[in-house]
């Protein structure tokens, strides 16, 4: 009589996750993929099958350590009609085995077995048979130049589906009103085997489900998630920028079969503002001067976007362009990086509609005016001397 406690090398008290876990390492092992042409192999592989296809059945284990081997083969162990003298009948049966412990062997990108198995990572269970997480949303949100310097919290209204509360999400009326798909035995997919290879594809009847709701809920129609306006709080980081993205976890729509809610991205556009200008973290506001005060020098207050007052000493003989820059008084980094400053760009404005007695008194200053007073216009003048003498 076969042991199949000794064949997985597992004690006879093993738990249900202790079965599997020893299980996969031997099937891995034996794969016909992995050892092509090896009839000792390929023994193995439909033994170590056959083990775990009746210690991991909770009835048929139970029969086993009652009656042995004998016991089980009324089940049906290996397929139909029992194992034969050689264990499961066909490599077929071990392959389907093989592939229902692992969770099913192609993924949705059709991969091929070597991928999912022997390429990388593997499978390791996790989400139930047709769990997917939630469809994510996005929004675009506007605010002022203000809001973006300051921060703030803005509230939306959205259309969302949400888990139904009068099922909790099952889709079926009760709980007895939920049937594992007989299709599929509750693995959400199907298999077909050719040769050494094993292929899989979403349960025609359950739809990777895994489940058949016999009785649905008369709120959501066995749909798990009904259509609901609600409001969402968005805490806006002071510093944000247009073109920046937040991402607002679990505020997409609830997730089907159990799968987890998707997001809410929401994308932020700053309206811009009349007098000032972003400069990254900087704010740049263009101050005019009259030719008196760009001259004599003054004294300004510049305010900034949230109000504050910030004094500016102008020196004597300020040129147009001239930048001046008020530290700190700029945005602040939305990744906490600082703040930038103030910069006030200096533009001279020309006097217009001049009175007579004012056009008097230039040109009585024009005539006490001499080249020191303009140096550059004296280097531009000495400069274009110097290109017409080459000429």
């Amino acid at each position: 009589m076969k042991d199949f406690y000794n064949i997985l090398e597992i004690p006879r008290d093993a738990s249900p996750e202790d079965i599997k876990k020893a299980y996969r390492k031997k099937a891995l092992a034996f794969h016909p993929d992995r050892n092509p042409g090896d009839p000792k192999a390929e023994a193995k592989f439909k033994e170590v099958s056959e083990a775990y296809e009746v210690l991991s059945d909770e009835n048929k284990r139970r029969v086993y350590d009652q009656y042995g081997e004998e016991g089980v083969k009324g089940f049906g162990a290996g397929g139909p009609g029992g194992p034969g003298p050689g264990g499961f009948s066909s490599m077929e049966e071990a392959l389907r085995t093989f592939m229902g412990a692992f969770g099913g062997g192609m993924g949705g990108g059709g991969e091929s077995i070597f991928d999912s198995f022997f390429g990388g990572g593997g499978f390791e269970g996790g989400a139930p048979a047709g769990a997917r997480k939630g469809a994510s949303k996005k929004t675009t949100l506007k605010i002022t130049f203000e809001e973006a310097m300051s921060g703030c919290e803005k509230e939306i209204a959205m259309t969302s589906l949400v888990e139904c509360s009068a099922c909790d999400g099952r889709g079926a009326k009760s709980k007895n009103g939920i049937q594992t798909c007989a299709t599929c035995q509750g693995k959400g997919q199907v298999f077909q085997s050719r040769g050494f290879f094993s292929m899989s594809s979403t349960c025609p009847t359950c739809h990777g489900e895994g489940q058949i709701i016999v009785n649905p809920c008369p709120e959501c129609q066995g749909e798990g998630r009904v259509k609901t306006k609600k409001k969402v709080k968005i805490k806006i980081p002071a510093g944000v920028d247009t073109g920046m993205r937040l991402k607002m976890s679990g505020h997409g729509d609830a997730g089907e079969a159990g799968g987890p809610p998707g997001d809410l991205f929401v994308y932020i556009e700053v309206e811009a503002h009349e007098g000032f200008h972003r400069e990254g973290d900087d704010i740049s506001v263009d101050l005019p001067l009259t030719f008196t005060e760009a001259a004599l020098g003054c004294k300004k207050e510049i305010p900034t976007p949230l109000g504050e007052m910030c004094k500016l000493v102008i020196p004597d003989g300020t040129q147009a362009g001239k930048v001046f820059r008020i530290k700190g008084k700029g945005f602040p980094n939305v990744h906490g990086q600082g703040t930038g400053d103030l910069l006030a760009i200096i533009f001279i404005e020309t006097p217009v509609k001049l009175t007579e007695k004012q056009k008097d008194l230039l040109r009585e200053f024009e005539k006490l005016e001499t080249p020191q007073n303009h140096p550059k216009k004296k280097g531009f003048l000495d400069r274009i001397k110097v290109f017409f003498s080459k000429s």
